[in-house]
């Protein structure tokens, strides 16, 4: 089955720091208009505060049955150099690069989203941190970019942030994805429904970078539903397709990673190998009813996400 597909591709943190919390008032929305992709962004100040803050309450526990996550003991491989730990005032989330100076995460993960809403401060980034060393240092953030819809609500009226919107960019001080690579990013206009994944994130109550293996249990326009164990602090973290599964996956449907990837030409291509390809981005736990409700949920990467993502790194 051909699917089309696009693909582009320290010091130690605070201590013990909350987590950050994602409005779960669902809204029932069809296909994202192109419009509430609109970027809104902020400048972040020399001193690395934005213009409000929040203090985030604890995220939601999801593990469906064992938990399968396994440390990661070299965070300075590819894909765990590319995953980065972000930390702001009152908590902490996970990201992970999509160029030399851009992290993509969560969209609560940078503005706790609606009219109310505020943006998150002190971001700090922290690639491929180990749980005791950053060894790639740490960069700070200069720019905080979401979509208009994670701030005004959907349909452009107020009211919740609609979760088809909950992504959004970091732009770092530094250039340190020439040092740790960074992931591609992969939209398919096929059903990726038992596709298997890999998901590398940061979870608060655990030291360092867990890694855990599923398959895609469920799919819609906007999001994808997977049993990833997770806790707080992975919000953010890339949903990937795993290229090479063993025979814990149980199809393989096949999908396009074209090369060249960033950085764009007329630089050399700097595809990693295996390119890891962001499929989703975990966004919460189960809430609501259908396949929401039993499945972790990841925020689907689809070509106007990837339009945004591009054009913000």
């Amino acid at each position: 089955m051909a699917l089309a597909a696009v693909a582009f591709g320290a010091a130690a943190p605070p201590a013990g720091p909350a987590v950050a919390a994602s409005n779960r008032d669902r809204v029932a929305s069809g296909d994202a208009a192109s419009s509430g992709h609109r970027a809104v962004s902020i400048m972040v100040t020399p001193s690395g505060d934005t213009a409000a803050g929040t203090t985030p309450t604890a995220g939601v526990t999801a593990i469906f049955g064992p938990d399968n996550r396994v440390p990661v003991r070299t965070t300075t491989t590819y894909p765990a150099s590319a995953t980065v730990l972000l930390t702001f005032n009152g908590g902490q989330c996970t990201g992970f690069m999509i160029s030399e100076r851009t992290v993509a995460t969560a969209g609560h993960c940078l503005h706790t989203g609606g009219r109310t809403g505020t943006w998150r401060t002190n971001i700090v980034a922290y690639p491929g941190h180990d749980g005791a060393t950053a060894p790639f240092g740490s960069c700070t953030a200069i720019q905080l970019t979401v979509p208009q819809n994670w701030i005004i609500g959907p349909v452009n009226t107020p009211g919740p942030p609609d979760p088809a919107y909950d992504y959004g960019a970091v732009r770092l001080n530094c250039t340190v994805g020439t040092r740790t690579g960074w992931l591609g990013l992969g939209y398919t206009t096929q059903r990726l429904t038992g596709s298997c994944t890999t998901t590398h994130g940061y979870p608060a109550g655990r030291p360092g970078q867990w890694a855990s293996k599923d398959f895609i249990r469920a799919e819609d326009a906007n999001a994808l539903y997977v049993q990833h164990a997770m806790t707080g602090g992975q919000e953010g973290s890339p949903i990937y397709y795993t290229p090479n599964p063993d025979d814990w996956c149980p199809t393989l449907p096949p999908l396009v990673n074209p090369c060249p990837c960033p950085p764009p030409p007329p630089d050399p291509c700097m595809c990693p190998g295996p390119y890891a390809t962001a499929l989703g981005i975990l966004t919460n736990g189960p809430y609501g009813s259908g396949p929401g409700g039993t499945n972790n949920i990841a925020l689907r990467i689809t070509q106007p996400v990837i339009n945004n993502l591009m054009q913000w790194r």
